[in-house]
């Protein structure tokens, strides 16, 4: 199955029609492995369709987000949209800004914890979590 079938029947399993501008959005999402903002995710995405409005691409994240094809995170004064097939988590640097996705599977020691010790149960997935990535740790060592 190439993965734009892939995609196509990720909408239909959720309820949503296949269409070009959900097609293309979540193509270029996949495309550039990370979260984009509605304004980048827009200059992607007019490269292949050049007819896609940035309301167009705003309306269409928001009923994916909605529907659970996509999620979404406030990242340095934006709202960043990435997939939520793989469920996942974030690393924020503090320093350099930078995004890194985790698997979900790597916190759940930690979630457990979090649970007996305090009786707190955390969202399986989307925890945001800041800190310093490796190149930035190196430079502030150094």
């Amino acid at each position: 199955m190439s993965g734009e079938e892939e995609l196509g029947e990720t909408l239909t399993r959720l309820g949503l029609r296949k269409t070009v501008p959900r097609l293309t959005i979540l193509t270029a999402l996949r495309e550039a492995a990370t979260h984009l903002s509605v304004p980048r995710l827009h200059r992607l995405v007019i490269s292949t369709y050049e007819m896609i409005s940035v309301s167009t691409v705003y309306r269409n994240v928001t009923v994916m987000t909605a529907h659970g094809v996509l999620h979404s995170i406030d990242h340095a004064g934006e709202t960043l949209f990435g997939l939520a097939a793989t469920p996942h988590h974030h690393l924020i640097c503090r320093r350099c800004d930078v995004l890194v996705e985790l698997p979900a599977d790597r916190l759940a020691a930690a979630e457990a914890a979090v649970m007996e010790s305090t009786g707190f149960a955390m969202d399986p997935v989307g925890q945001v979590l800041h800190g310093y990535c490796r190149r930035c740790r190196r430079q502030l060592l150094a």
